[in-house]
């Protein structure tokens, strides 16, 4: 069987557009979203239809809690409820935070955790990666043999002795910026991202697409930060260069 995994949507039906088409060239059997479907100044309730019409199985995100709750009040929460209809709404509550299938346990962020990472950590505003010890202090009650999430929008394969963490990197924000703690995640890239995986291969596959649509999109909808994100997958261009 081929599986892919898909996640951090945030919106932007273009890049998803795009990977689906990939995936359908690729003959994948079965398609897992990790969460943070909607939330963005993007394309929310389109691609709530896409999901829904796809009847592709999701799980819950930080993002889709958010959005569940009204907890959180930002802009793109804001513009994100306003463009959601009914059946999209539902659509989210219906949302598992975890699925256990096969040897695979599938979640957004880290076990018990929608915005805890599972494989990153923050040192000084710096990302770095959790070291064999820590990561198995997370996943120490998990027992099937593949264990992947999304959440940091960086795709990464990692081994810790005879199990595999997946991180399925994002689908359509390829960086951005948190405060809580301060930190940038970055793919230095504007492509789509997604997980491909199947008997003998694990693969991460970058997608072309019209990221200048999105881009325009997100600056029509004032936020001038997803523009730059989404056009070079970094989070200060400037400083990057």
């Amino acid at each position: 069987m081929r599986l892919a995994l898909i996640s951090d949507i945030h919106g932007n039906l273009p890049a998803l557009e795009a990977i689906w088409e990939d995936i359908r060239k690729n003959g994948i059997d079965k398609i897992y979203n990790l969460g943070d479907s909607l939330y963005g100044p993007l394309w929310p309730e389109e691609t709530a239809r896409f999901l829904i019409g796809q009847s592709v199985e999701s799980i819950l995100g930080n993002g889709d809690e958010d959005l569940i709750t009204k907890e959180v009040k930002n802009t793109n929460l804001e513009y994100t409820y306003r463009e959601l209809s009914p059946k999209s709404i539902e659509w989210l509550h219906a949302l598992r935070p975890s699925i256990i299938w096969d040897e695979w346990t599938l979640f957004h962020a880290s076990p018990g955790s929608l915005t805890d990472y599972l494989l990153e950590k923050i040192e000084n505003g710096t990302v770095r990666i959790k070291s064999v010890k820590e990561i198995r202090g997370c996943i120490q009650h998990i027992s099937t043999r593949f264990i992947a999430c999304g959440h940091s929008h960086v795709a990464r394969i990692v081994s810790c002795e005879e199990q595999v963490m997946i991180n399925a990197g994002s689908v359509g924000l390829p960086a951005y910026r948190d405060d809580d703690p301060p930190h940038a995640m970055e793919t230095f890239s504007p492509m789509a991202t997604y997980v491909a995986v199947d008997d003998t291969t694990i693969t991460i596959r970058k997608i072309p697409y019209d990221y200048e649509k999105s881009a325009k999109r997100a600056l029509k909808n004032d936020r001038p930060d997803w523009h730059d994100w989404l056009m070079t997958g970094r989070v200060n261009q400037i400083d990057s260069e």
